[in-house]
């Protein structure tokens, strides 16, 4: 239960730092973003290609492995989103705002599975995650003019879902104690 805690706490940071920073530099997030991905699907294309060589001919067809297709296809990937970038990152929006959204339902879960075990209905937290599953789906739909606008807009939701998750996070452990213990 504790490393479960410790892994929602570190996620709920985690979305507060991405909406801090797109929303304090939100063209600089793009790049660093494009580049990381980049970077790590070449590196990870370049081990599954070194582990497909290294492996015996046998090995590969006993175990029907793809470690050839799945490494030139995470190269070719990296070197598409280097390439384009701008292309790319139209897609953060969608990846963004799924994130939020299913942080919200997430949080709507766990209201509900909270008042079957008979700790309440938390409507505060009901409405809330509401909010940020709707915010997350306007997000995921693009209604915004200009990126800069959206990805601000985007870390604001994150801020705040990370931030809501955290209070959230405190309050139904602090529930679940105080009612098991």
């Amino acid at each position: 239960m504790k490393n479960k805690n410790i892994s929602k706490f570190a996620s709920s940071l985690i979305y507060i730092l991405m909406g801090l920073a797109l929303i304090m530099k939100p063209s600089l997030v793009e790049d660093v973003f494009c580049y990381l991905l980049a970077g790590a699907a070449i590196i990870i294309g370049l081990i599954k290609l070194a582990s497909y060589m290294a492996t015996k001919v046998e090995t590969r067809i006993a175990e029907d492995t793809n470690g050839f297709a799945i490494g030139i296809s995470l190269i070719l990937l990296g070197l598409f989103v280097l390439m384009k970038s701008t292309m790319f990152i139209i897609l953060v929006p969608f990846v963004l705002g799924f994130m939020i959204t299913f942080k919200g339902i997430e949080g709507m879960q766990n209201v509900l599975n909270l008042k079957k075990f008979g700790f309440g209905y938390q409507k505060g937290v009901m409405i809330v995650s509401l909010i940020i599953t709707i915010f997350g789906i306007i997000v995921m739909v693009n209604p915004f003019s200009t990126m800069k606008i959206l990805l601000v807009m985007l870390g604001i939701g994150l801020l705040a879902s990370g931030v809501f998750d955290l209070i959230a996070d405190i309050v139904f452990t602090k529930t679940l104690k105080d009612k098991m213990g």
